[in-house]
């Protein structure tokens, strides 16, 4: 359930990793593997994009099979649900003062759309602007 490390530094560039038709469904959540990383790409309810970790934290379900709610995906499993930051927003089993999931975070990586295209950055420099990506 761990990603598996890259062979190689991610380029500093904008990685195509789907196309908007790919989350043009019902239900706009698809799987993607870039870079050694699994992850789970999603529009939310507002139309944004999000990237983040494909396994949560807690007891390594999909969260592509989880529930497309809230502006996130709920894991299937505890219901833990995710935003597209990766930020933990709620644990329902947990008690209703509890503030632990603030400390928990998925992996997530800046996404965008470009066209038809949707876009990723993994390298550990801060994103180009797309002005600056060439065809």
């Amino acid at each position: 359930m761990t990603d598996t490390p890259p062979t190689d530094a991610p380029p500093e560039a904008w990685v195509r990793i789907a196309a908007t038709s790919d989350l043009a469904g019902k239900r706009p959540v698809i799987p993607v593997t870039a870079h050694g990383h699994k992850l789970v790409l999603f529009r939310d309810e507002e139309g944004q994009l999000g990237l983040i970790g494909r396994y949560c934290p807690h007891r390594g379900a999909d969260l592509c099979f989880g529930r497309h709610e809230n502006n996130g995906i709920r894991c299937p499993f505890h219901g833990w649900h995710f935003d597209r930051t990766g930020q933990c927003t709620e644990q329902p089993a947990e008690p209703e003062d509890s503030t632990m999931y603030k400390a928990i975070r998925q992996p997530s990586f800046p996404v965008t759309q470009r066209g038809e295209e949707i876009l990723a950055w993994f390298a550990a420099t801060a994103p180009a602007t797309l002005e600056e990506v060439t065809e």
